[in-house]
């Protein structure tokens, strides 16, 4: 799309009632809000996502390119089941708690916080993955429940293009890029910001967090001091398989996180603790406590 067309389309943070999902991305200093993201002709393929809180209508990709997630939602109603009810069950036993989905995807968490009437807010790098979740997002009428950031989070400002893993687009990972944008609009490129540059749009103060930026996790929480010193996240859920060889990533994400107070547990709801010293053997996916 000519760039005339996509400044058009965006306009400084607004506070007025939403009609249209709620997307923002950054511009090199500020936040703009992109309206009318996802207005576009665009036809996706799409599924029943089926919750432990009813079941809704989800956009999803084609599962050539999308196996894992797409092709499970559209074959079985959900992708990672375990997760899905876990957040749900923590959602559900406390009303002030709100969802912050840190790699969102095609944004089957972030919905379902929307289908519990909490709101939630999504991060995701990908233009593909923010167009199904805005879709849905209208489609299933979430527009003030659901924020989006199109973007990219890290420890450093810069540009990173995209390493796609055939059929996983789930398995996307970022690479820094040297390469200025200008004024044209490249999908294939995109900034990177601080996760503490969010915290002025947060609209809730108590969250439960989920966080999945393929092996990145460490650099997202060091741009994040702020925002963990400043909102209420008594949960943090966490992918940990690509920590398990890394020592470096690893440390540095356990010490940031007993810097502020939480200690590893199995993911289920019995509080089965992990110990630190043990990483290498910690299971796919921790579950962070305060």
């Amino acid at each position: 799309m000519a760039i005339a067309a996509r400044k058009s389309q965006t306009s400084t943070v607004s506070t007025i009632a939403r009609t249209t999902a709620d997307i923002l991305r950054w511009n090199s200093t500020r936040w703009i809000e992109w309206n009318n993201f996802c207005s576009g002709a665009n036809k996706f393929d799409s599924a029943s996502l089926r919750t432990p809180a009813g079941s809704l209508n989800i956009f999803i990709h084609d599962i050539k390119v999308d196996r894992w997630v797409s092709g499970e939602i559209k074959k079985h109603g959900v992708w990672e089941r375990d997760i899905m009810n876990l957040i749900h069950h923590y959602l559900a036993s406390d009303k002030d708690l709100n969802l912050l989905d840190i790699g969102s995807h095609i944004g089957q968490f972030s919905l379902l916080a929307g289908k519990m009437g909490r709101m939630a807010v999504a991060v995701d790098p990908l233009q593909e993955n923010v167009l199904r979740l805005c879709k849905s997002i209208q489609l299933n009428n979430y527009n003030s429940l659901v924020k989006v950031f199109y973007v990219a989070l890290s420890d450093s400002r810069k540009k990173v293009t995209f390493i796609k893993d055939p059929g996983n687009i789930g398995g996307t990972r970022v690479h820094p890029v040297n390469s200025s944008t200008g004024t044209s609009f490249n999908p294939n490129i995109i900034d990177t910001v601080f996760l503490d540059d969010l915290l002025p749009l947060i609209p809730f103060k108590k969250a439960f967090m989920k966080m999945d930026v393929e092996s990145h996790e460490n650099s997202v929480l060091k741009g994040g001091n702020n925002f963990f010193a400043t909102l209420d996240i008594p949960y943090v859920l966490m992918e940990w398989f690509q920590h398990v060889n890394n020592p470096v990533s690893a440390m540095e994400i356990i010490n940031f996180m007993t810097l502020h107070n939480y200690k590893p547990y199995l993911v289920n709801t019995n509080s089965n603790p992990l110990r630190t010293n043990d990483y290498k053997k910690w299971p796919t996916n921790v579950l962070w406590k305060k």
